[in-house]
């Protein structure tokens, strides 16, 4: 058991006091779990955009691209 001596003092403003109601999440939590739906999002992002130009380049290069200007062309005549 500590003596008077040994025990440290506490602020009153520094204990531990319950804000929060039943079912909410700490701060830490929420930021951590928007984060991790932030960084997902980015990274479906990039995968998007990668896939999309690749898909373009494909059809650029495979001469896919000129038949299909060339009917919108045929169309709007």
């Amino acid at each position: 058991m500590k003596q008077n001596i040994e025990r440290v003092r506490e602020v009153g403003s520094s204990k531990k006091t319950s804000v929060n109601t039943v079912g909410d999440k700490p701060i830490g939590e929420v930021l951590r779990i928007a984060r991790r739906q932030l960084m997902t999002r980015r990274i479906l992002t990039a995968i998007v955009v990668i896939l999309l130009i690749t898909i373009v380049a494909f059809f650029a290069l495979t001469g896919f691209f000129d038949r299909f200007v060339d009917y919108l062309s045929s169309l709007a005549e």
